[in-house]
């Protein structure tokens, strides 16, 4: 710890890279955005963006305490500032050491494992105002893991840059006009032979290649999907990553990091978040001129399943578009972590007034009961609206995990008790079928069996994160607000 006698002259500076700015949220106190040279960024309070902010290693502890004390209203002394550098800033790994960094006491500080930028969930205490950084704690599980770059963010910006103009105000309105055109006909043509269709044990032959096609469809788009979040981000001037592949639980998705639209609008940012549906529904205009021109309905189909796969990924569940969406229309980040925090503070309510109740004084004076019921000051901060927001969200997060956790219940042991049988069948289908079998009554007999495969490990892929997110305990770290990666 750094004392008033060994003092230097001068505290260390921001590292080159290090960016400070304003953050649109929603709150109703203005938040502060500290991004790091590797893309991380935390939301700071104002005291402490403006400490930082004073870094600039010529100002003495004694100049920066007289700027934050006339800045704050409150007499700050020298030794505040070293301690608040010491414990809030040194650990984020983001300022550059002093000559005489040995004489500050920092040198296990920037060299040793705080440099990798520790959990701040416990908090700092001592300094009123100068909050410890939000780092949000957003739970990795329910997003894309195991990412691998597929396309590099150099070659990917070309492609980007030239695509972006499908943004432009005049543009944009009239390809959505084109896509809701696409849609009407689609399904003023589709509707009819949907109508006609009586559900079964056994599919017709005919409709064999519509499934086939359906998903190949759906995957054939998703490249220009991605593009779609790289051109946005790219039409507003923010910086955006490769594109990759990654798990999401076990289930194989395609991504483009663009962490760095954190520094856009929320407007702007919400724009990005849509801007692969977007991009996907311009299919939907190529698919309905097809129809229109060739008379197949084939198109139609086509239609229909690149219309659920767009549902899908809008779904505000998990880390798709929907969650970010979710969370740039409302300003509030991590939405998974204010789901908990909402659900603690009503678990922790009912807990209480049952204690009363009950006259269970254990339970009625609990004091971690009553510090969750209290609820979070990240909470308070979004005002009444926010809050509302949140609690709509949380329900429609727990109607999902419900949902989700019956298919495990009630479906999937259905499937798994039918998969051997189905698995027989495709096996007897292609290696010894009965005289005379047409192919394509083959080709059918073998699709129950890769759908269901594909539906187990779908199943598994979206509630395997959920089982492991409530079985985990203690500390999380953190490595700060969530980290933008659009599937």
């Amino acid at each position: 710890m750094l004392t008033s006698e060994s003092q230097p002259s001068a505290i260390p500076r921001l590292l080159p890279g290090v960016e400070l700015g304003e953050l649109d949220s929603g709150s109703t106190e203005q938040a502060y955005l500290l991004t790091l040279p590797d893309g991380r960024n935390f939301q700071v309070a104002r005291p402490l963006y403006y400490l930082a902010s004073l870094l600039d290693g010529e100002r003495t502890t004694d100049d920066i305490a007289d700027a934050l004390s006339s800045h704050i209203g409150r007499p700050v002394s020298a030794e505040e500032v070293t301690a608040i550098v010491e414990q809030k800033l040194v650990p984020l790994g983001i300022l550059a050491p002093p000559e005489d960094a040995a004489t500050w006491g920092f040198d296990a500080a920037f060299g040793g494992p705080a440099m990798g930028g520790p959990s701040f969930g416990g908090g700092f205490g001592g300094f009123p105002g100068f909050g410890a950084p939000k780092t949000g704690g957003a739970e990795a599980s329910l997003g894309i893991m195991g990412r691998l770059p597929v396309l590099p963010a150099r070659y990917l910006e070309p492609l980007a840059n030239t695509v972006r103009y499908f943004y432009a105000p005049p543009v944009a309105i009239a390809v959505l006009i084109c896509i809701a055109l696409a849609h009407v006909y689609a399904y003023r043509e589709l509707l009819p032979i949907l109508a006609e269709l009586h559900p079964g044990p056994m599919m017709p032959p005919e409709m064999l290649p519509i499934f086939l096609l359906g998903p190949m469809a759906v995957q054939l788009t998703i490249p220009w999907h991605e593009l779609g979040h790289a051109a946005a981000a790219r039409y507003f001037r923010a910086s955006h990553g490769p594109l990759g592949v990654g798990l999401m639980g076990m289930t194989l998705v395609a991504y483009v990091e663009v962490t760095g639209i954190w520094r856009l609008p929320r407007r702007q940012r919400l724009v990005v978040d849509l801007g692969g549906v977007y991009f996907q529904s311009m299919a939907v205009i190529l698919l309905a001129a097809l129809a229109w021109a060739t008379g197949n309905p084939l198109a139609l189909w086509l239609v229909l399943f690149l219309d659920f796969g767009m549902l899908l990924n809008v779904n505000p569940l998990f880390k798709l578009d929907g969650y970010w969406a979710v969370s740039d229309a409302t300003g509030i980040p991590n939405l998974h972590q204010r789901v908990g925090e909402q659900i603690r503070e009503v678990v922790a309510t009912i807990g209480l007034h049952v204690g009363t109740w009950l006259h269970l004084s254990k339970l009625r004076d609990s004091a971690r009961l009553q510090h969750a019921a209290a609820g979070s000051h990240a909470l308070g901060a979004y005002g009444i609206g926010g809050r509302v927001a949140i609690a709509i969200y949380s329900t429609l997060f727990l109607v999902s995990a419900v949902y989700f956790s019956l298919l495990l219940v009630i479906f999937v042991p259905v499937l798994v008790i039918n998969y051997p049988l189905l698995g027989l069948q495709a096996l007897a289908a292609v290696f010894n079928p009965p005289p005379g079998m047409d192919l394509w009554i083959r080709g059918f007999s073998v699709v129950p069996f890769v759908f269901a495969s594909l539906m187990l490990f779908a199943l598994v892929g979206m509630l395997w994160p959920l089982l492991r997110m409530a079985l985990r305990r203690g500390p999380r770290p953190s490595g700060g607000m969530d980290w933008r990666d659009r599937a």
